[in-house]
């Protein structure tokens, strides 16, 4: 963590820097996710008109929200999810990418992952947590080390799979 000396906040904050070291101030924070925000209702087509009152209000409050007028309150961040149909990790990641991890390639990675877990039925879903609390214990052993590990779970989750994409491929 480091201590930070934003103009917005009164006293010294302390942030966690991304691998860069530039750590973002709050009003650029809160452009990036207005950006953010306005960039997953673009992507879905959907007008200001017709998102803002499924919220609540007016299309003029919520531009304020993508123009970055307006903080966005944690409430109001789950309220747009649930009407979007969208992810935290999608509204937030753009914004906080480091969040995720410490270089471009293993943010890309690891939401590509949430997202493929979030279809995943809760049977698959137990699966892959127990294959990855089985991996997660064999403290990077070398591959040859560790072939025979969770192969059963390893199977049904290949299996289940194949099921899920309907073609055979894993």
């Amino acid at each position: 963590m480091q201590q930070v000396n934003d103009p917005d906040v009164d006293k010294p904050v302390y942030r966690l820097p991304p691998p860069d070291g530039r750590i973002t101030l709050s009003a650029a924070l809160e452009e990036r996710i207005s950006a953010s925000i306005r960039e997953a209702r673009e992507r879905r087509n959907l007008s200001r008109s017709k998102l803002a009152p499924l919220l609540g209000l007016s299309e003029a409050v919520y531009a304020r929200y993508e123009g970055s007028v307006s903080r966005l309150t944690v409430s109001r961040l789950i309220h747009l999810c649930e009407v979007r149909g969208a992810s935290p990790e999608e509204l937030l990641s753009p914004a906080a990418p480091h969040l995720w991890g410490e270089n471009q390639s293993k943010v890309d990675l690891l939401l590509a992952c949430i997202n493929k877990l979030r279809a995943f039925a809760d049977e698959t879903l137990q699966d892959v947590f127990s294959l990855l609390n089985r991996l997660g214990k064999t403290k990077e052993r070398p591959r040859r080390q560790w072939r025979g590990v969770s192969r059963a779970i390893s199977h049904r989750v290949a299996e289940r799979l194949k099921r899920m994409n309907g073609h055979g491929e894993t």
